[in-house]
């Protein structure tokens, strides 16, 4: 009786464990949020907001600000990332870590990317992968400053 009591309370433990991110956010400003969660599992949604880490798609409508996010992360303005792993949409998109995916937007800077840049100007510091827009910048790259296609690999 003690191992099957002392299985289900293991079961209850990983399970709240893995229930510990919301599935779903709505935001109006910033951490003005239901839930107040700073963890997603699904779907983070609003006008503007941050949200520590997101798993699934954080979609808001002026900006989105997330430290770690896998999935896609879209913003109608301007979209801010520390680690990002997939895709990055918005007008202007801003990572200061690393991203492994790709960046769409008008204007994308990214510190570190593995991956594709796609805009009209295109920054990183340190580059493996493409980027085709306007303007492409590499600063680590053989040719550092490109119109229409640059590359580092």
């Amino acid at each position: 009786m003690k191992k099957l009591l002392s299985a289900l309370c293991a079961v209850v433990v990983s399970a709240s464990v893995v229930f510990a991110a919301a599935p779903i956010k709505v935001s109006l400003w910033e951490k003005n949020a239901f839930p107040k969660d700073d963890s997603v599992n699904g779907l983070e949604i609003g006008l503007g907001s941050y949200t520590r880490e997101v798993r699934g798609l954080a979609w808001n409508l002026i900006y989105t600000k997330t430290d770690d996010c896998l999935g896609w992360q879209h913003a109608w303005l301007i979209t801010f990332t520390k680690l990002f792993k997939g895709l990055q949409t918005g007008m202007i998109n801003l990572n200061s870590g690393e991203i492994r995916g790709i960046q769409k937007g008008f204007f994308n800077k990214a510190i570190s990317i593995k991956g594709l840049q796609i805009g009209f100007i295109n920054v990183a510091e340190n580059m493996e992968g493409v980027q085709i827009g306007f303007i492409n910048f590499i600063k680590t790259g053989p040719v550092p400053v490109m119109i229409i296609i640059n590359a580092k690999f």
